[in-house]
This record gives C-alpha cells, sequence and structure tokens, in this order.
C-alpha cells in the first residue's frame, strides 16, 4: 500500500474517524486533492467503500470549464461502482444578493448543498480534502488581515459544519503536504482536472503559494511549514483556553468583569455578540470592552451597549444619530481582491499605467481609479467619524467633512452611514457620494493605477 493510505489508514483506526455505519458524504471538486482522497478512502484497510457517497457542487463560475469539472467527478464516481450526487448553485448571482463576496457566496452554498445531502442520505460526516499546505496558505492570509489568534490556529480534522452544527466536518488530510499528495497521484496514476485560477497570482491565497511561501522556504529552509504548524497549535490552544475560561465566567455570572485578563473579556463580549446575531468586528468588541455604559450604532437606529456586570444587551435607540466606530481593513496585497462592509461588496485590481491607462478606461460605473502607491499596502473602510477632513481633487486644501455633507444637502440621518475610505497613512481617499481625493490622482508620475469598484 502507497505511504499516504498507510498513513490515513492508521490515523483512522487510532482516531476512529469513521464510526458506524452511515454514508459518507466526499466532497470531490475534480482537482487532484479531492481526486487522491476519493482514492485513499476506497483503500481496502478502511473497509469504507460500501458508505461512499461521492459529491460535487457547480458554482457555475467557469461556464463550460465548471460543467465539464462536474462530468469529469461523475464519471469517476461511476467508474468506481460509487453513487454520485450533483449540486449547483450560481455563486455570482449570490453574492450580488446577499451583499457578501463571491468567495464567501460559494462557500456559503456548498455547505449549505452538503449538509443537506448529509442530511437526506443520513450521513453524520462530510468530507474534505484540506491538506497541511493549505493550513499554512490560511496562517498567512489570515496573518495580513489582523486575525487573532482563533484565526491562526486554522482548520481542525473535525470541525461541526457551518450550517449544521450536527454534520461533522472530517478532513483527514489535514496533517499531508502536497508533496505527499502528489507523489501519491504520480504513483496510483490519479486523473484529475487542473483549475487554471489556482495559478491566478491577482489573488492574494496564490500569491502567498506561489510567491511568498516559496521565498521563505528558500530563506529559512524547508522547516518553515513544520515550524508555522507549530505555531498554529499553539494559537489554537489559547484560543481554547480563552474560550473555556469566557464560557465559564458566563455561566456563573459574577461580577469583576474589569478584574478579568484582557483576552478573556474580548472573548466574553465575543461570545454574547455571536449570540445577539451580531458580526464581532474587532473595533466593536474593543468598544463595548472598554466603554461601560456607552451606546455603540452598529446599525441605523440598532445600539449595543455594556454594563457594569460585563453583560452585553440592546440600548435605547437614539434620538439623534450617532457615530458608527463599524470598519473594515483590506489588504492591498496581490493583484485584486474583494472585500464586503456596509451591506455592499467592494472590489480592487492593480493594473500597471499611468494618465494614459486611466484615458483608456473611462468613466466607471461604480468605480473609480487611484494610484496604487499613494494607497498604499491597505485601506479601511468606515464611516463618518468627528473631525473627519478630506480633500477633493481640484482643490488646494481640506475642508471638514460635515461641511461637504451640508454642501452636498446630504440628510443628517444619512450621513452617518455613507461609506469612506481611509489610506494606509490615515488620509481619506473616497467618500461615497463624492469626488475622490486630490492627492490620490493619477498624475504622470503614477506607475501603477488601483481600480476600485463598489455594489
Amino acid at each position: 500500500m502507497q505511504l499516504l493510505a498507510v498513513k490515513i489508514s492508521e490515523l483512522a483506526r487510532t482516531k476512529n474517524l469513521f464510526p458506524g455505519t452511515s454514508k459518507i458524504v466526499v466532497a470531490v471538486s475534480g482537482g487532484i486533492d479531492s481526486m487522491v482522497l476519493l482514492d485513499v478512502l476506497m483503500q481496502p484497510g478502511l473497509s469504507l467503500r460500501d458508505r461512499l457517497v461521492v459529491a460535487h457542487f457547480n458554482h457555475q463560475l467557469r461556464g463550460e470549464q465548471s460543467d465539464a469539472d462536474a462530468a469529469f467527478v461523475e464519471q469517476a464516481a461511476n467508474s468506481r461502482g460509487l453513487p454520485f450526487e450533483l449540486g449547483t448553485g450560481d455563486a455570482r448571482a449570490f453574492a450580488d444578493e446577499s451583499g457578501g463576496g463571491l468567495e464567501a457566496a460559494a462557500r456559503e452554498l456548498r455547505h449549505a448543498y452538503f449538509a443537506r445531502l448529509a442530511k437526506r442520505l443520513g450521513a453524520a460526516q462530510v468530507v474534505l480534502a484540506h491538506h497541511a499546505d493549505d493550513q499554512v496558505e490560511t496562517f498567512f492570509l489570515r496573518l495580513a488581515r489582523g486575525a487573532g489568534s482563533r484565526g491562526l490556529a486554522g482548520m481542525t480534522m473535525l470541525a461541526p459544519s457551518p450550517v449544521d452544527s450536527g454534520i461533522t466536518l472530517l478532513r483527514p488530510m489535514i496533517e499531508t503536504r502536497r508533496s505527499e499528495i502528489e507523489a501519491y497521484a504520480g504513483e496510483v496514476g490519479v486523473n484529475y482536472r487542473e483549475d487554471d485560477s489556482n495559478a491566478d497570482t491577482r489573488f492574494l491565497r496564490n500569491k502567498i503559494r506561489h510567491q511568498l511561501l516559496p521565498n521563505l522556504v528558500e530563506q529559512f529552509g524547508p522547516s518553515l511549514h513544520r515550524q508555522v504548524a507549530k505555531a498554529m497549535q499553539l494559537a489554537g490552544d489559547d484560543a481554547n483556553c480563552i474560550d473555556a475560561l469566557a464560557a465559564r465566567w458566563l455561566d456563573q455570572a459574577e461580577d469583576g468583569f474589569e478584574a478579568l485578563p484582557v483576552a478573556v473579556q474580548r472573548q466574553v463580549v465575543q461570545r454574547q455578540l455571536f449570540g445577539l446575531s451580531v458580526e464581532p468586528s474587532f473595533n466593536l468588541v474593543e468598544a463595548l470592552r472598554t466603554r461601560l455604559g456607552q451606546a455603540i450604532e452598529v446599525a441605523p437606529g440598532k445600539r449595543l451597549q455594556r454594563n457594569e456586570s460585563g453583560v452585553v444587551e440592546w440600548a435605547m435607540p437614539a434620538a439623534e444619530p450617532v457615530f458608527s466606530i463599524a470598519s473594515c481593513e483590506v489588504s492591498l496585497l496581490g493583484q485584486a481582491g474583494e472585500a464586503e462592509f456596509g451591506s455592499r461588496t467592494f472590489s480592487w485590481e492593480r493594473m500597471p499605467g499611468g494618465l494614459a491607462k486611466w484615458n483608456e478606461l473611462g468613466q466607471l460605473e461604480s468605480g473609480e481609479v487611484f494610484d496604487a502607491k499613494a494607497l498604499g499596502q491597505a485601506i479601511t473602510l468606515r464611516h463618518w467619524q468627528p473631525g473627519d477632513r478630506f480633500k477633493p481633487i481640484g482643490q488646494t486644501g481640506t475642508a471638514k467633512l460635515q461641511d461637504l455633507f451640508v454642501n452636498q444637502k446630504v440628510p443628517r440621518e444619512e450621513r452617518h452611514w455613507r461609506i469612506i475610505g481611509e489610506s494606509e497613512d490615515g488620509r481619506l481617499f473616497w467618500v461615497d457620494g463624492l469626488r475622490i481625493a486630490e492627492p490620490f490622482k493619477v498624475t504622470e508620475a503614477t506607475g501603477e493605477l488601483l481600480v476600485f469598484r463598489f455594489g
């Protein structure tokens, strides 16, 4: 038996990964990872063949190529004598409808389908092909986005489905390197399909995979992946400890919130926000943690506050609109990306060129073009704050944003929910509904453009 198959078989035996006799849904995209996973699960040593159901979800993002992926996986299942289940969904349309990003929309549709399928088949598990290299890429991806210990811990071998906690997501190859998967495919002769978009370094994950990690390995040696895995394990253990302390404190309902360690305070607030179905952004958690009794606006007409006992609760509506602390930091590393903020979707893309390219692009519908260098490596999307000043294109000095809103006859209640773009150095480069800022316009000295679109 090939080494990877032996490794997974031993792991399944020692950790009892496949208990019972119910059906097992195997998520198969048609790529090398999932096709190797399917082949390994069919090995006689695991005795799982009669329980396996091959499931594929077509996100309808790549036209004929997506359809060809589905046909390939169906043929692979048929040739192995396994049942095949196909789910479809228009991820792009769902992203537009929900106001979320494309990647998030695709993930939500996919997980919802797998959970429904598992329920229908009476299956308790959905098996996924994530591996150790995915973990390392996720670590750097989340590091670039400012994730905390829970985010840096990455994926676990066993986890509840984000759609249905009664369904378990199982990742038996999470400790397996990509090189092991490639070796298995070569030795056994596993056929698979290539997704051309996986090589497109405009996207941050691909840039990490094809540029950042090879460079780090060259500089620090091949043990880098192992050391990152250790850091992720430590981060996960720390997060579990903090979460347990927060849960215990909340269950006891005792006073003394201010005496808790800061990390536990944050988790206490975060747990309560989840219970109230409010997104626990860093800024909101910090505001509630540090501002006793002060109402914080989280949506038009909706405010939260933390009392002296540490309880987060809804506050009375304000007679006048208040300033919202909500914000979203967006990394501009890579060639393109997406973000969601304020129920809207934003996308950006770098382009080589200057004034000539800018003239060629012309006036964009629901978009603006900036000097990429002036923006820096990250931007922040947020709402109007007291003291904000803005320098519209063509003007020599800055003006109070409040005065600009008044001049533009923007209704008072609307001003607080207009979305604003802040550059890496803290200057405002864009205000929804106003002209772009003078310091960020394309000039003769511009060498790279950043195309910024908003839905």
